[in-house]
């Protein structure tokens, strides 16, 4: 990965970390508040309606569940350890979720999770495009040692 790649990695971590810790504080961003929306408006949605009610029932172990998931990632991409493409994969998964969660209640999500989307499937095509040359060198070595 280029320096340029790292620093956007790390970026994107600071700012998981600190929407994580936003999660506790409803000045910034009441998690209550945007359960109840999203109940409120997958409201006679087939599957998503009753899922969301429960949700919003259980706001602070989302809140915990959430803001840990977003921390913890975070972390990872700030360190640059071997989780790194597990944690962009969460992040992905993670978005998908809460946009299919929240978009009927909060439609300006579709802006903000898609920047942070496209910069982990920049991420991720990045890491294995640097990844991919090493491995077929290693495996070209070892090839022509053998004969």
């Amino acid at each position: 990965m280029t320096t340029r790649d790292l620093i956007l990695q790390r970026t994107v971590g600071v700012l998981y970390v600190i929407a994580g810790i936003g999660k506790f504080f409803p000045e910034i961003e009441s998690v209550e508040e945007r359960l109840d929306g999203a109940a409120d408006g997958n409201d006679g949605v087939a599957v998503i309606g009753p899922f969301t009610d429960w949700l919003a029932e259980h706001p602070t172990a989302v809140t915990v569940f959430v803001a840990a998931a977003m921390i913890v990632s975070g972390v990872v991409l700030i360190l640059d350890r071997s989780l790194v493409v597990a944690a962009l994969y969460g992040q992905l998964l993670m978005l998908v979720c809460l946009v299919v969660i929240l978009v009927s209640s909060v439609p300006q999500i579709l802006v903000l999770d898609a920047a942070f989307f496209a910069a982990a499937i920049y991420l991720l095509v990045r890491r294995r495009r640097t990844s991919s040359p090493s491995t077929t060198a290693t495996a070209r070595a070892g090839t022509d040692n053998q004969t």
